[in-house]
């Protein structure tokens, strides 16, 4: 098999094509031109990318980030995120984190 980088994205494709076809993993690894090995590998990452909070299991994007210090959080509010377009985001301590991350699905879906 000839080596050949692949993006986080190009691997995500390929398990999800694995799992819908009907070959088996060595099968579909043949035809695909990739190891059985790189596949689970990838298999693992991707899944536990996902249990991290990324959906797609890929990387995301950085997005630049300014610390403000100081005493200028409402009362009740431990952390405030405001996004490029102004929107802000303010999350006490209570907050659980399953919440926030349902709130940041719900903001992506819509851009």
């Amino acid at each position: 098999m000839g080596w050949k980088q692949r993006t986080p994205e190009q691997w995500r494709r390929l398990v999800e094509g694995c799992e819908r076809s009907e070959l088996t993993q060595a099968q579909f690894c043949r035809k695909k031109g990739i190891s059985v090995a790189s596949l689970h590998r990838w298999k693992r990452l991707l899944a536990d990318r996902m249990e991290a909070g990324d959906q797609q299991g890929v990387p995301p994007a950085f997005m630049p980030v300014r610390l403000v210090e100081g005493n200028d959080l409402p009362a009740g509010v431990n952390l405030t995120v405001v996004l490029p377009d102004g929107v802000r985001i303010e999350v006490g301590a209570q907050c659980q984190a399953t919440m926030l991350r349902d709130v940041l699905d719900v903001l992506r879906g819509a851009t």
